[in-house]
């Protein structure tokens, strides 16, 4: 099963986990130095609900931004 909305086609995305280390020179240290970066995997928040199209009902996963404009209208 596929991590992807299937209104808006948001799917998962591939970020940079930044570790740091030290005191910022703003608060008088020698500054922030990076010591690791690692790769992660955002998902979105998707969440299954039925939907009523045409006398028919359709469970789709839906993400959360989707859930929430399709209420406000």
């Amino acid at each position: 099963m596929s991590k992807v909305c299937e209104i808006c086609g948001k799917g998962p995305i591939v970020v940079n986990s930044v570790i740091r280390r030290g005191k910022a020179r703003a608060a008088g240290g020698v500054g922030r130095k990076v010591t690791g970066c690692s790769k992660t995997r955002q998902v979105p928040n998707l969440q299954r609900v039925v939907i009523h199209k045409n006398g028919a009902s359709v469970r789709m996963r839906v993400c959360t931004k989707c859930l929430k404009n399709a209420h406000a209208a």
